[in-house]
């Protein structure tokens, strides 16, 4: 070209070397920052594969140039290569699948432009001439997103029809080729030969049809076409076989070559689906020809040679989820055929081909990732523990059937040595796959670990298992090696499970046992040894600062902590079941009714040991977390604390009654009384630790006092409950005494009722003096349905016949919680840290309620003694005159008293200046002036009548008066006056 002719200047000439040294730094600055470029489109996510540079003619014209001088070589093979990619900070390794950029060394490309060796300026010149700019970025490829999003219709036709009906069509002739043989075969329309001649001919005219398809363009029909072709030869051959048409080895020899018949097609044509199909088939014929009789040695034989090509097809043309369904449908066989046709005698040869299959699909991970340097999936660990705990466990069962198990300890010390050489291959082939070298190092111990467990006494089992945990901890600690520790886990793991569903099991309280000491027996010892050594765990953990990563330390220790904790606990609570179940056991002597007393109290007392235990640990547990700033350990003891009130309120609470207990000294109150002491210390500790997290706090807290308050109130109400239900269980059954009932249930409600309203009025106080909404809100909410009970329970007794006058327990009720109400209005009225608005609401609702609650009390009072009269005069046969005089004396004293409580009130309002105070007494008024004329007027006698219009006018005479006194005066200071 012509720029290759141009003349250049003398290598000499110092101002040209060093334009052209400022050049390629030049062009150096613009190559790193289009690669920056490219890095930021990368993670934007709008990356694409910047295409090659396509060789100009002057650059295969100079390609001898270049090769005459190494430091033009280098230059040339780097500028006419792809750029590779900048690394990224948290990456070494570059994606092969995305371009690749480098980024320049300043160092580097200084020695190159200023110190490396002079050549000839024209072999520069033509280099520099040569170095192209990075190519433009190329459009991005248009997706299926940006070109329209969904499938047309016609798509999802071409899809139905041209694929899915082609595999239904293909297993529907295999499966009909198979019935139809049969069906003709047993209705002897063909003999045995001829059935397997017509279904080779099926199969192999399949294959060619498939073979003709292929070459015609249609791919994907042609390969399933061909799939199905492999199936029905697999019929054929199975079926020749089964008719003794010919021997095992032949048939062994056929299905190899079906077998191989189907590798070849799927690896020419790379057809998935044919080995899909072929394997499906594979297995299926055995189970579609089965004439119910057992062959073991042929039909595992053949699933053995299934699976060898079938495991070969998939590491030759990396068909992984081949295995994994190889593995499938082998387990499926083997199950179906122990099910049905295993027998004690056959013991041996299926523990041969049990062990082959295990052999053979332990082989894949060996095939797969250590000889190939690949890393193992988790699909690829699922197979190994899968594979390894099928074959154990039905090796073990059949063994120990048979009368093997005194050797049953030596199979799985056999079966860890196995994955021992396993560990040791992975460890030295391809130790950088931690995953797989793990696994098999977890296999290798857990099989040690079963041996271990099945020849040792079970409760020494878990103190070896504990000791060996510990002892691989500190190995693994002190020779800085993860595989120790992460070995120790799984077999302390192991350990608690096992202590879990054995040890606390087996060594029970059992009735024909002997003595159960608490804390002195062997599952105490073997749980002591596991406690101990989660302990000593968790110590070593924490000595090893700086030695382990410090979310793997923190981690482990947690879990320790908690596991300490839990076991513990579990340990406590069963050793205190077992007890009183050893107490309950001996119960011997007397009556039904003595064992009955006897039985229920020390049910009692056991659920109370267990309340109590639960609830000094719960508190113990978060306490310490509180203090140690332990998070988990204060969860834990949160649940426990939950779980424990679920339990007093289930269980514990149910004894409040018992007729063993006494007043307040019992073990349902005392349980109680210290849930709501632990909950009051937990209160206490998250208060005063402000390092706690805010939220934790205020979640907390208030939780807390509220759990504990429902509790204390829980109790108080339970004890009164209790003490007069006890009282009423001893005069049941006496009838002459059926009044006395009914004064204790009167008792009860009024204890209930005053124990409401007292604990609703110190928690409003406490929330308005200490300034709590929530209190309050509680404290009131709970005197609201004090009131409800009042109104539609204790009125129920206001016409006893033991209550006295004003003296009674109903009367005493309304007067307490009128005076809780006038209580909790003052404390309002002068408490400056209410807000002016919930006072404004509040006051008014407060106010209204105590005013009718006192009519309410009165009017009850009122009507209680005269229908006490009215009840025992007609139990005595009063007149009837005499009846009838109580009943208007009872009207009269309603319309008497809501005639003075109306006006009392109106003069207060007025003197007050409370409008809420003159608008209830006017409501009073009407409601009274509404009786008077419309029910007294027609029900009372002359003189209650008289009286009852006399004292209505009299008092609404008053209220006229004081309304127009109270007029005339606003007239004469606002100057109004006529």
């Amino acid at each position: 070209m012509a720029e290759d002719e141009d003349p250049l200047p003398p290598d000499g000439d110092a101002t040209t070397r060093q334009l052209i040294a400022r050049l390629d730094q030049l062009e150096d600055v613009l190559r790193q920052q289009t690669a920056r470029f490219y890095a930021i489109e990368r993670r934007l996510g709008i990356e694409f594969e910047p295409p090659r540079p396509r060789p100009r003619a002057d650059q295969t014209k100079t390609g001898a140039a270049k090769s005459s001088s190494t430091d033009g070589e280098s230059a040339a093979s780097t500028l006419h290569s792809p750029t590779p990619e900048p690394p990224t900070p948290d990456s070494s390794t570059p994606d092969p699948s995305k371009p690749q950029f480098s980024r320049p060394d300043p160092a580097r490309d200084e020695q190159s432009s200023w110190q490396r060796p002079a050549v000839d300026g024209e072999a520069r010149a033509r280099d520099f001439r040569q170095r192209e700019a990075p190519p433009a970025p190329p459009t991005p490829p248009v997706t299926a997103r940006d070109s329209g999003g969904a499938r047309s219709v016609l798509d999802i036709e071409n899809i139905i029809a041209g694929s899915w009906f082609n595999w239904i069509g293909i297993i529907a002739i295999a499966f009909g080729v198979a019935f139809f043989l049969k069906y003709a075969w047993d209705n002897q329309w063909v003999g045995p030969t001829a059935r397997v001649v017509l279904g080779a001919a099926a199969g192999v005219g399949v294959l060619v049809a498939g073979e003709v398809v292929r070459r015609r363009g249609l791919r994907q029909f042609a390969y399933v076409i061909s799939g199905g072709g492999i199936l029905i030869l697999y019929l054929s051959v199975y079926a020749a076989h089964d008719f003794k048409l010919i021997g095992q080895l032949p048939a062994v020899a056929l299905m190899v070559a079906v077998t191989g018949t189907a590798v070849l097609l799927s690896a020419r044509y790379d057809a998935l689906p044919i080995a899909i199909l072929g394997l499906l088939g594979g297995f299926l014929t055995p189970i579609l020809l089965s004439t119910g009789r057992d062959n073991q040695a042929g039909l595992f034989g053949y699933i053995a040679l299934l699976d060898a090509g079938v495991l070969a097809l998939a590491y030759y043309k990396q068909w992984r989820s081949l295995n994994y369904m190889s593995f499938v449908l082998t387990l499926m066989t083997f199950v179906g055929w122990i099910g049905i046709h295993y027998a004690p005698p056959k013991l041996w040869l299926t523990i041969f081909f049990l062990t082959l299959f295990f052999l053979l699909y332990s082989a894949l991970a060996i095939v797969h990732n250590l000889m190939k340097e690949r890393f193992a999936w988790w699909f690829d660990i699922s197979l190994v523990i899968i594979n390894a705990t099928f074959y154990f466990g039905v090796s073990y069962q059949l063994l120990d059937d048979a009368g093997y198990d005194a050797g049953l300890g030596s199979f799985a010390l056999v079966v860890s040595a196995f994955f021992v050489l396993l560990y040791y291959a992975a460890y030295r082939l391809h130790r950088a796959d931690q995953l797989l070298v793990y696994s098999y190092l977890g296999a290798a111990v857990t099989f040690f670990t079963m041996a271990v467990a099945i020849q040792l006494d079970q409760h020494w089992v878990t103190m070896a298992w504990a000791m060996e945990g510990l002892m691989l901890t500190w190995v693994g600690l002190r020779s800085d090696t993860k595989a120790p520790r992460h070995a120790a886990l799984i077999v302390l793991a192991v350990a608690v499970g096992h202590w879990v569903s054995t040890d606390a099991r087996d060594f029970a309280f059992s009735a024909g046992g002997g003595l159960f000491i608490p804390l002195l027996n062997r599952r105490a010892a073997s749980c002591a040894a596991l406690v101990a050594a989660s302990a000593a765990t968790a110590w070593l953990y924490r000595q090893a600062v700086g030695r382990v990563e410090e979310s793997e330390r923190a981690t482990i220790i947690t879990l320790m902590i908690l596991a300490v904790s839990g076991l513990a606990l579990t340990l406590l609570s069963l050793d205190i079941n077992d007890y009183f179940e050893q107490r309950i056991a001996r119960l011997a002597g007397g009556t039904a009714q003595e064992l009955a007393g006897a039985l229920g109290r020390l049910e009692n007392t056991r659920q109370f040991s267990l309340s109590a235990m639960w609830t000094f640990y719960g508190a113990t547990l978060l306490v310490l977390g509180v203090v140690r700033r332990f998070k988990p350990l204060r969860g834990v003891g949160l649940l426990l604390i939950a779980l424990t009130i679920l339990k007093l309120l289930a269980l514990d609470i149910t004894y409040y009654d018992a007729a063993w207990h006494t007043l307040v000294f019992n073990q349902t109150f005392v349980a109680l009384a210290l849930m709501v002491m632990a909950l009051a210390a937990v209160a206490r500790s998250y208060a005063w630790a402000e390092w706690i997290d805010e939220k934790e706090r205020t979640a907390v807290i208030p939780l807390a006092m509220a759990a504990a308050n429902l509790l204390a109130l829980a109790a108080l109400s339970a004890e009164a409950m209790g003490y007069f239900e006890r009282a009423q269980a001893l005069v049941v059954g006496e009838s002459a005494r059926w009044g006395e009932v009914a004064r204790l249930e009167g008792g009860k409600q009024f204890a209930l009722t005053v124990i409401w309203t007292l604990y609703g009025t110190a928690a409003t106080a406490l929330g308005i003096t200490r300034g709590y909404r929530s209190v309050r809100y509680a404290g009131l909410s709970l005197l609201v349905f004090t009131v409800a009970k009042l109104l539609f329970v204790d009125t129920a007794y206001s016409a006893a016949p033991w209550h006295l006058p004003v003296f009674n327990q109903t009367f005493a009720s309304f007067a307490l919680l009128v005076a809780a109400l006038g209580t909790i209005v003052w404390l309002y009225a002068r408490a400056d840290e209410i807000d002016e608005d919930e006072r404004i609401s509040v006051l008014p609702c407060l106010v209204a309620a105590a005013n009718l609650l006192a009519i309410v009390g009165l009017s009850a009072e009122a009507w209680g003694f005269f229908e006490a009269r009215i009840n025992q005069g007609a139990i005595s046969g009063l007149a009837v005159v005499g009846l009838r005089d109580l009943h208007l004396a009872q009207q009269l004293s309603l319309s008497v008293i809501w005639t003075i409580y109306g006006g009392v009130m109106l003069v207060v309002g007025i003197k007050r200046e409370s409008r809420l105070l003159r608008v209830m007494a006017l409501l009073l008024l009407g409601l009274t002036t509404l009786k008077v004329f419309f029910w007294d007027l027609a029900a009372l006698d002359r003189i209650y009548r008289i009286v009852s219009f006399i004292v209505l006018g009299a008092i609404l005479l008053a209220v006229s008066y004081l309304y127009q006194k109270g007029q005339q005066r606003t007239e004469r200071a606002t100057g109004t006056v006529e």
